[in-house]
């Protein structure tokens, strides 16, 4: 009997162990940070307002002047992607070389965000400036939120509140551009680049030069014909505003702003990374800022 009894309180302790361990690898995972890897800052930002203190985020491209479209992967890079969590990049072609460093690591469990295809679903060739839309945006946020109380439960409520608060943000961004699509909806507006579009969509505005503006963002050289077009466009004051990507100077880009200039024409200018000292709220509401001195001194 004091055998089995010794036995029995053997086996009892041995299960108290892995109990214990269990609970303390629990622990471990529940305490652990979400590590989340983007390729650019501004989608980095709804992440680690989302997360706060139970996370951790990398954006791999901080810099303006590093072109999204052509940056090479480092092998830092690589290590951190494969240590990530969660994965979330632009897609449409912008960020291929983080789909590729993703799909490179096999043992990778993170979750992978594709804005294009999982919040926009946006067909081949279509714009993929795509943190221009609010919407998306806001819609990027709410996934988020779900995938990481889906990873922290336990932080599911505190989630939940910083999102609302990050998307309470992202709508007044919207309401500011309601308000403007009161004064502008309807008129012309000529751009140098399709950066700022789904702005301007959202404001009911018509786009006068879309082949003049790809063919500036391919890098190809637009046609005579379309540039003295819109050069007798800004003299005539045919179009509201110009849009310029400042971080792209050529010297038709700078025939077009001094044309503009002389015959009176805003200029609006945006970039298409977000500048240094910036947040993306921030940002959008400077460039925003831009168009309501416009619509104020057409009153």
């Amino acid at each position: 009997m004091k055998k089995m009894k010794t036995t029995i309180s053997i086996l009892l302790l041995f299960l108290s162990v892995i109990v214990l361990a269990a609970c303390g690898q629990q622990t471990t995972k529940s305490s652990h940070k979400i590590q989340v890897v983007t390729s650019t800052n501004f989608y980095a930002e709804p992440a680690a307002k989302i997360l706060g203190k139970y996370g951790q985020v990398t954006s791999l491209i901080n810099s303006t002047s590093v072109d999204p479209h052509d940056y090479t992967a480092t092998t830092a890079d690589a290590k951190k992607t494969a240590a990530a969590n969660v994965v979330i990049m632009n897609g449409a072609g912008y960020d291929s070389w983080l789909n590729k460093l993703v799909k490179s690591n096999q043992s990778s469990q993170a979750k992978v965000v594709n804005v294009a295809q999982d919040i926009r679903q946006l067909p081949n060739g279509e714009n993929e400036h795509l943190w221009y839309d609010f919407n998306n945006m806001v819609k990027l946020t709410n996934r988020l939120t779900s995938i990481f109380s889906k990873q922290q439960p336990a932080q599911r409520e505190a989630f939940k509140a910083n999102s609302d608060k990050y998307i309470a943000q992202l709508k007044d961004l919207q309401k500011q551009t309601t308000q403007l699509k009161s004064v502008f909806a309807g008129q012309s507006v000529m751009i140098t680049e399709p950066v700022f579009n789904y702005v301007l969509q959202a404001l009911d505005m018509k786009i006068v030069n879309q082949d003049f503006a790809q063919d500036i963002e391919d890098g190809a050289d637009p046609k005579p014909t379309e540039l003295q077009k819109m050069k007798s466009q800004l003299k005539h004051k045919k179009v509201a505003f110009l849009v310029v990507n400042r971080q792209v100077e050529s010297s038709l880009v700078n025939g077009l702003i001094k044309t503009a200039k002389a015959a009176d024409v805003p200029v609006v200018y945006v970039t298409e990374t977000m500048p240094k000292n910036q947040t993306y709220i921030t940002w959008m509401k400077e460039e925003l800022q831009q168009l309501s001195k416009i619509a104020k001194a057409n009153q």
